[in-house]
């Protein structure tokens, strides 16, 4: 390639970093990517590490011993790369092995420079017209310089946990932690346990402890959210009040006494290496400026992937892919930075009258999921999410609300772009 090509670095070798780097290397750019461990895949990496990893970088991954996926394979692949297998909602394992096919097939590997940590990122020049990017190299304890034209970043959001600030959180002290770091139901053996939250890893962990726990408890703001149909004692308790050295106070008066709590309470989006005249700030995890989602609004040469949630994500990661590389590689015009915002503030605008809060104005729940992928598909101009994807998605929903234990029992087949079938 000649040096008047355009460079791209993308951080983050996940499903969101290798889907941009697929569609970056169709346009004949120059692709980096940086991955700070030593292998792809991102979160769908498994280790019984927490903590630290060897090269004192925090483990990124929160996959925890024996977890399926909590939707089907069908609507998890990416639109040119299906996950095989004989079940719908397969293993932690398949899904890496997916992701490792993907980059064999496009021949990713060779474009990814691994145990490669993004120190800083931030503006050249005056006008901001291109990005310097200071690299760790983690194997010979160095650091690097890189100029870029683009920056796509890829660092997931199931790394850094959200944990809840509740009254007397330092005085109790049995065992406390967040679902980013459970591996496994070995250690929780004849103890009283809590957890925090109604999402899927409350659930599964909820599956897997009440096996050896002595007892396990639910705690959550909406008790009537879902049925938590597990074999076994699972009590379910509204939302906590504070903590105290031996249990929790509830809101609605009660107290129980625990030996360990497992909050599982969720994920907030962090950039620690993204500099100040990047342009983006995050408030109450709540990340801006941001254009449809994905492109910062004050320097449109950087994109965000994978920020929404409560969605199909990789179907979600290659479309933003493809919005972007459609504006980066000057094929689309983007609008004014006054009509961007303008677009954002109306998004925006439409969450507060639904009465969502801050922290949910990147979540897609009931119609605002296909309304995004759409949105995405006709400004760009680029082929959209099959309507029986987004069916299919509803329906898993709708089931797993019945029975959070059972529902990945089912399976799925789809028989059109607009229809799916339970087999």
């Amino acid at each position: 390639m000649s040096e008047c090509t355009p460079r791209y670095c993308i951080i983050g070798a996940g499903a969101g970093g290798l889907t941009c780097a697929r569609h970056a290397i169709d346009a004949a750019v120059k692709v980096t990517v940086f991955e700070q461990t030593d292998r792809i895949g991102g979160t769908w990496v498994y280790t019984d590490a927490v903590g630290h990893d060897r090269n004192g970088v925090p483990i990124h991954t929160s996959m925890y011993e024996g977890l399926r996926t909590n939707l089907p394979r069908q609507i998890m692949g990416f639109p040119d790369w299906d996950i095989e297998s004989d079940v719908s909602y397969v293993k932690q394992a398949e899904v890496l092995k997916w992701l490792e096919g993907y980059a064999e097939k496009f021949k990713l590997q060779k474009l990814i420079k691994f145990e490669h940590q993004v120190i800083r990122v931030s503006t050249t020049y005056n006008d901001g017209s291109k990005w310097e990017v200071i690299v760790k190299d983690l194997r010979n304890q160095r650091y690097d310089t890189y100029e870029f034209d683009y920056v796509m970043v890829c660092n997931g959001h199931y790394t850094h946990p959200m944990i809840p600030e509740y009254l007397g959180r330092d005085s109790f002290e049995g065992l406390q932690l967040h679902s980013h770091d459970y591996r496994n139901a070995d250690q929780f053996q004849d103890l009283d346990l809590l957890l925090v939250g109604a999402g899927y890893s409350s659930s599964d962990i909820a599956i897997a402890t009440v096996k050896v726990a002595k007892s396990v408890t639910i705690s959550h703001h909406n008790p009537e959210k879902v049925d938590f149909d597990i074999d076994g004692s699972v009590t379910v308790k509204p939302a906590v009040s504070k903590l105290t050295s031996n249990g929790v106070e509830f809101v609605d008066g009660t107290e129980m006494s625990f030996s360990a709590v497992i909050y599982c309470t969720g994920y907030k989006h962090t950039f620690p290496f993204l500099s100040v005249d990047c342009g983006i700030r995050v408030e109450d995890n709540h990340v801006q400026p941001l254009y449809k989602h994905v492109i910062n609004i004050n320097r449109p040469t950087m994109a965000l992937i994978g920020v929404p949630f409560y969605c199909i994500p990789t179907q979600m990661m290659d479309l933003q892919a493809r919005f972007c590389m459609k504006y980066f590689t000057g094929e689309r015009k983007l609008p004014s930075r006054d009509d961007m915002l303008r677009d954002m503030e109306a998004d925006i605008a439409e969450r507060k009258r639904r009465g969502l809060p801050r922290k949910w104005m990147h979540k897609l729940p009931g119609d605002l999921q296909s309304k995004y992928y759409d949105d995405l598909a006709t400004t760009a101009g680029i082929k959209p999410i099959r309507p029986a994807l987004m069916k299919l998605f509803d329906e898993c929903l709708r089931r797993r609300g019945e029975s959070v234990q059972f529902y990945r029992e089912d399976n799925f087949e789809i028989v059109s772009d607009e229809e799916f079938r339970t087999l």
